[in-house]
C-alpha cells in the first residue's frame, strides 16, 4: 500500500506538534507547516518517522503556492490537510481595533478557507480528508473573546457546507475538531495577551467598565494551564478524523467542550443566567491571582 501524506499547519507546538508525532508514528508521510527552521529540525530530531518540514506562513498567497508545488513535485498526491494554525485576539469589542478584528479573521479563517481551496487538486487524487481545528469556543462565545469565539464559529459554518459541496460529487470529506482547554504553549502566551489587555484598558481609559474581564481571562489561563486535557487526545481525533471508514462531521475534545456543548442546548434565557454565573466564578478566581 503506498504511503499516506498529509500536510499540517502550525506544528511548531502544541496541537500541531502532537499531530506530526502520531501521523509520523502510524507511517504517514507528514509535511509539517512551520515559520522558522529550527522548529522544523526539531520536529525531525523529535520523531523518527517521515517527517518533511516547510517553512509557510498560511496568510500568504505566495507561501500556500509554494508549498503545495513542492508536495506535488515530490509525491503528487495529498491524503490529508489539517488546517490547525491559528491565533487568539483577547478583549472586549469596545477597545479592539478594525486590524484587530481582522488580523483574526485572516489568519484562523480566510487562510483556512484559501489554503483548502488551493488544495482540492492535490486531495482529490487521493481521495483526501480535510480537518480543521476549531474550538468549543465556536459554539458559544465568552465575554473578551469575541474575536476569536466569532473565527471558530465561521471555521463551523465552512465545514458543515464545504462537507456537503465535497461528498455530493467527490470521495473527499471535511471534518472539524472542536477542543476545550488543551494543554498547550497558547497558555504561557496568554500571559503576554493579558499584559497588553491591561495596558490597552489603562491607555483607553476602560478599566472601570471591562477590568473584571482581566481578572476571568487571568482565572481562565490559570485553569487552562492546569486543567486542560493533552494535545495527543487532539491528535488522536484528527487521526481519526483522517482514517476512518467515515469520519464524523465535527469532534468534541475534552471534558468542558463535551459540558459547552450540553449549555448550548439549553433555552438562551437560562444559558444566559449560566454563562454571567461562570463569569462571576472566574472574575472572583482571578482576583485572587492579581
Amino acid at each position: 500500500m503506498a504511503q499516506k501524506v498529509v500536510l499540517i499547519t502550525g506544528t511548531s507546538t502544541g496541537i500541531g506538534e502532537a499531530c506530526v508525532a502520531r501521523q509520523a508514528q502510524a507511517g504517514w508521510k507528514v509535511y509539517a507547516g512551520v515559520r522558522k527552521a529550527e522548529d522544523g529540525e526539531r520536529l525531525v530530531s523529535a520523531n523518527s518517522g517521515d517527517v518533511v518540514p516547510v517553512i509557510i506562513d498560511v496568510t500568504k498567497a505566495e507561501d500556500i503556492e509554494r508549498v503545495l508545488a513542492r508536495i506535488d513535485a515530490e509525491v503528487g498526491v495529498l491524503h490529508g490537510l489539517v488546517n490547525n494554525a491559528g491565533i487568539a485576539v483577547a478583549g472586549p469589542a469596545e477597545m479592539l481595533t478594525d486590524e484587530e478584528w481582522r488580523w483574526q479573521f485572516d489568519v484562523n479563517f480566510f487562510s483556512l478557507v484559501s489554503l483548502s481551496r488551493a488544495a482540492i487538486p492535490l486531495m482529490e487524487k487521493g481521495d483526501g480528508r480535510f480537518v480543521h481545528i476549531g474550538s468549543v469556543a465556536g459554539r458559544i462565545a465568552f465575554s473578551a473573546m469575541g474575536p476569536y469565539s466569532a473565527s471558530k464559529h465561521a471555521v463551523e459554518a465552512f465545514n458543515w457546507a464545504f462537507r456537503a459541496e465535497l461528498e455530493r460529487s467527490t470521495k473527499m470529506s471535511s471534518s472539524v475538531v472542536e477542543p476545550g482547554e488543551i494543554k498547550t504553549a497558547i497558555w504561557e502566551k496568554a500571559n503576554e495577551t493579558l499584559a497588553e489587555f491591561e495596558q490597552k484598558l489603562e491607555e483607553q481609559n476602560l478599566t472601570d467598565r471591562y477590568g473584571h474581564l482581566l481578572d476571568g481571562q487571568r482565572a481562565f489561563v490559570e485553569e487552562g494551564r492546569t486543567k486542560g486535557v493533552e494535545a495527543d487526545k487532539v491528535a488522536q481525533a484528527v487521526e481519526h478524523a483522517l482514517t476512518a471508514r467515515r469520519s464524523k462531521p465535527r469532534y468534541l475534545v475534552g471534558p468542558d467542550a463535551q459540558a459547552i456543548a450540553v449549555l448550548g442546548r439549553l433555552p438562551d434565557r437560562l444559558l444566559v443566567r449560566l454563562l454571567r454565573a461562570n463569569a462571576k466564578r472566574y472574575e472572583k478566581a482571578g482576583r485572587k491571582l492579581r
